[in-house]
C-alpha cells in the first residue's frame, strides 16, 4: 500500500462537481477518483522499461537512429518525473 500525503487543493466548482458525480456513479470516494486521474501517467514506466529493453537486432539503420533518439528522450522524461 502506498504512503499518502494529506493535501489541500483548489478546483473549479465545475470540475469538483464533475469528479464528485463520477465518484458517486462508480461508488468510490472523491479522493480515489482524483488519485486515479493523476496516477494515469504511471504506465509510462512500464512502456519505458519495455522500450529500454527492446531487442534491436532486427532494426534497420534508420530504425535504430529513431529508436536511439526516442530512448534518449524517454530516459530524460522518466528521470524528470520518476514515476
Amino acid at each position: 500500500m502506498s504512503n499518502y500525503v494529506t493535501t489541500n487543493i483548489r478546483l473549479p466548482e465545475e470540475d469538483y462537481l464533475r469528479l464528485k458525480e463520477e465518484a458517486a456513479k462508480n461508488r468510490k470516494s472523491l479522493s480515489a477518483v482524483i488519485r486515479e486521474k493523476i496516477s494515469g501517467k504511471k504506465p509510462i514506466k512500464d512502456f519505458a522499461k519495455m522500450l529500454l529493453e527492446l531487442n534491436t537486432d532486427w532494426f534497420t539503420e534508420e530504425d535504430f537512429k529513431t529508436y536511439k533518439k526516442s530512448r534518449r528522450q524517454l530516459k530524460k522524461r522518466v528521470k524528470l518525473y520518476d514515476w
